[in-house]
């Protein structure tokens, strides 16, 4: 077994790319990661000595970055997976992207806020009557769960909502302007119909996932819940709990959804998991 303290054995240009290379690694993983390529590195060069020396040295640095990009960017995945700032991120990116379409559709940004100017003031009228008739029309168990998270979580869950359901307003209004974009320069009058109809159709349809969103998520870090697994039987609900139950992975609490409501179970039920820890 070679000593750690001596010497690395390894050629000049394969010690500085590994120690190069590592520090894409995530730090958790950096030292078996180093130590794995290390080995392998020297396996092949003590091996195949055979082979062109260039061919071993560009098909491992090859395999040797990938490696760590790969660990890299599942590391990200993993950290912002189900995360509330992905969710608002990617919201966001598809609104500058139907905006950038629209952009291509009109020629230029003088164009494109001429254009804009019209839907968005009968938009804005529109979708006071859209959001609220699906306030109006959410099931209470979305109403239930939201007043229960009180303080500085509730405060969260409230602007996460807020900002979502702005964002998917706005990617509705995007997305139906560009669709009637290219009869309104014929048909002014029933371009704008089709353009309210469109808004009004996609954003019940956004806001509904916004609702439903909300009530899929952990009412403290807003990640979304996991692992949904099916307890009860569907012939016992008059008699026994029936439904789903989902988790959240950082293990604040669990959430379970009844299949059907009943009267001693009309909502979801929120069970804060921090508490049974202590």
């Amino acid at each position: 077994m070679m000593n750690p303290m001596s010497p690395s054995p390894l050629p000049f240009f394969d010690r500085n790319l590994l120690r190069v290379v590592e520090k894409i690694v995530p730090s958790a993983e950096r030292e078996e990661w180093s130590r794995t390529w290390h080995a392998e590195l020297w396996h092949m060069h003590y091996r195949r000595r055979r082979t062109s020396h260039l061919r071993i040295t560009v098909d491992l640095s090859v395999g040797l970055i990938c490696d760590a990009l790969w660990l890299r960017t599942d590391s990200w995945s993993r950290a912002l997976s189900g995360t509330p700032a992905l969710c608002l991120a990617t919201l966001l990116g598809l609104c500058v992207l139907s905006t950038f379409l629209g952009l291509a559709i009109t020629g230029s940004w003088h164009a494109l806020g001429v254009y804009l100017d019209g839907p968005f003031i009968r938009s804005a009228f529109a979708a006071l009557l859209v959001v609220f008739v699906s306030f109006a029309t959410a099931s209470r168990g979305h109403i239930e769960q939201t007043s229960t998270s009180k303080g500085l979580h509730g405060v969260k869950r409230q602007i996460f909502f807020a900002a979502k359901a702005l964002l998917v307003m706005l990617l509705t209004f995007l997305l139906s302007a560009n669709v009637c974009r290219p009869i309104h320069a014929s048909f002014p009058n029933p371009a704008g119909l089709f353009q309210i109809l469109f808004f009004v159709l996609m954003t019940l349809v956004a806001l509904r996932w916004a609702f439903r969103d909300q009530e899929e998520r952990c009412k403290q870090c807003l990640r979304s819940l996991a692992t949904p697994a099916r307890v009860g039987r569907p012939s016992h609900n008059l008699l026994e709990w029936n439904g789903t139950e989902m988790v959240c992975k950082q293990g604040h609490g669990l959430l379970s959804v009844p299949e059907m409501e009943t009267s001693w179970c009309q909502s979801s039920q929120w069970v804060d998991l921090n508490s049974v820890w202590e």
